[in-house]
């Protein structure tokens, strides 16, 4: 996803990017330095080389997936969907409701073990 994210930076001629991320194991690995599981490694390797792409200021954070729903919702969508880059010049409906619910920072329940 990261690499699709990136074409799509490039693409646009975005410099400034903030990828929140819905697991804050990920965010520690990419943002400090430390050991990764070899079974991760090369792919945390690569994570890491994009983001510190040069000509890129990168914010990488942690976001409660129910925090952004309308974010979970195109994620899903975009696994049901045809590979390749879609962009929506609208919000596709399927997201209205979660935009509304996002932009007016309703909470939701959330369940921890």
């Amino acid at each position: 996803r990261l690499i699709i994210e990136k074409k799509l930076v490039k693409e646009t001629h975005t410099q400034k990017v903030w990828l929140q991320v819905d697991s804050s194991v990920v965010v520690n690995m990419l943002t400090r330095q430390q050991e990764w599981h070899p079974k991760y490694s090369f792919l945390l390797h690569q994570c890491k080389h994009m983001i510190e792409w040069e000509g890129w200021e990168v914010k990488v954070s942690h976001c409660f997936r129910e925090a952004n729903q309308v974010a979970d919702i195109l994620a899903k969508m975009g696994s049901e969907g045809m590979l390749g880059v879609t962009i929506h010049r609208v919000p596709p409906m399927e997201t209205r409701d979660a935009l509304y619910a996002d932009s007016v920072g309703v909470l939701w329940a959330r369940h921890v073990d």
